[in-house]
């Protein structure tokens, strides 16, 4: 490494002649082979490149750490050498320039963090060869061009997270076909087209039906150009937690099938161009605990499943924060304004057809007369 002064003096255990085994953030294994590098949020933070390492002097390394420094220039290409590396964190510093081909070298991977860096250009399509990988974070960079199709030979891949980036394109078929994927995370970027109806499709034989992402637990495609409809297969993603599809231009109404998702917590549409009614289904995520369709064209009467009327037939019991402002106008019943309002903080703001805003106004000061 090609340090500054202040930053050789921190690793001033590293001389020539010195047990390299006793040198700050070296570990080795018992034949006194090096094994991981560990300098990640280093107190003082570590600056420099990393251009002079030699890569050669590390046949045995598996463990690459340098996770919140103030490293900064290319990664260099000839960290392709380190043939038995299985965790690389170069995250959180200041690297830029491309991401190398070779890096793609490295079979045994299985996490590749680069995340929070200044990287551009694009993700080298040769990504596809890092078979054993399960965990990619690209994420906050500037890379662009759209998601290499090589991708979806990954079979291994549970955690994908490209967000806040400038990719752009369709999300590639082969993408939904990542059975262990967990979590998907492509928010912030400028991916266009629609949500393929073969995400969560089913195979197997009769009664035994598995879903293509059954495993995957939060889905966020946020502030991106996805358009047409939500698809109703969506509802066979039974372990999703978080849904994010916020800020895109997803039309027509919520697929009913959203019911379905048993395990969802959050559930952001807001800023979308949803219309028609809620669907009554939604009052079966008995774990919901966000629910923001605020700035779309609802309409209708919100459904009694959403509850509470009474308290004791109240579905989402775990609702705390409710959004539906910025809609088309609604129907809304007294019991349900009275059951609103023992739940201030659902941040319940909107227009409302066939009910008197001053009631609810009224009703509101006697909730909070009798707290």
């Amino acid at each position: 490494m090609s340090l500054d002064n202040n930053s050789q003096t921190l690793l001033s255990s590293w001389r020539v002649g010195g047990n390299h085994c006793n040198w700050v953030g070296i570990t080795c294994e018992k034949a006194g082979r090096i094994t991981n590098l560990i300098l990640q949020e280093y107190v003082f933070r570590l600056r420099g490149t990393l251009h002079s390492l030699n890569f050669f002097s590390f046949p045995h390394l598996i463990g690459l750490h340098l996770r919140n420094n103030s490293f900064y220039g290319d990664i260099p290409s000839h960290i392709g050498n380190l043939s038995k590396l299985t965790f690389l964190d170069l995250s959180y510093n200041n690297f830029s320039g491309y991401i190398p081909s070779k890096i793609c070298l490295l079979r045994s991977l299985d996490v590749i963090s680069l995340s929070n860096n200044r990287i551009s250009g694009s993700i080298p399509p040769e990504i596809g060869r890092l078979s054993s990988v399960s965990v990619i974070f690209f994420y906050e960079n500037y890379i662009s061009g759209p998601i290499p199709i090589s991708i979806g030979s990954l079979r291994n891949l549970s955690k994908l997270e490209l967000g806040t980036n400038r990719l752009y394109g369709s999300i590639p078929e082969e993408v939904w076909n990542l059975s262990k994927l967990t979590k998907l995370h492509l928010s912030y970027n400028n991916f266009s087209g629609s949500i393929p109806s073969k995400i969560g499709r089913l195979y197997g034989y009769i009664h035994e039906e598995v879903c293509n992402l059954s495993k995957l637990f939060r889905l966020e495609l946020t502030h991106n150009n996805f358009s047409a409809s939500i698809p109703f297969k969506i509802g066979n993603l039974r372990s999703l937690w978080g849904l994010d599809l916020s800020d895109n231009n997803f039309s027509r109404t919520i697929p009913t099938s959203i019911g379905n998702l048993s395990n969802l917590g959050l559930l952001y549409l807001y800023g979308n161009d949803l219309s028609g009614s809620i669907p009554n289904e939604i009052g079966q995520l008995r774990s919901l605990s966000v629910l923001q369709l605020i700035s779309n064209n609802l309409t209708g009467v919100i459904p009694t499943s959403i509850g509470p009327i009474p308290p004791t037939f109240n579905n989402l019991t775990h609702l705390e924060f409710l959004s539906l402002a910025e809609n088309s106008q609604w129907s809304i019943t007294r019991e349900c304004m009275l059951g609103w309002i023992t739940h201030s903080s659902w941040g319940f703001q909107q227009q409302f057809n066939g009910s008197d805003p001053n009631k609810f106004e009224k009703l509101q000061k006697l909730n909070q007369s009798q707290a």
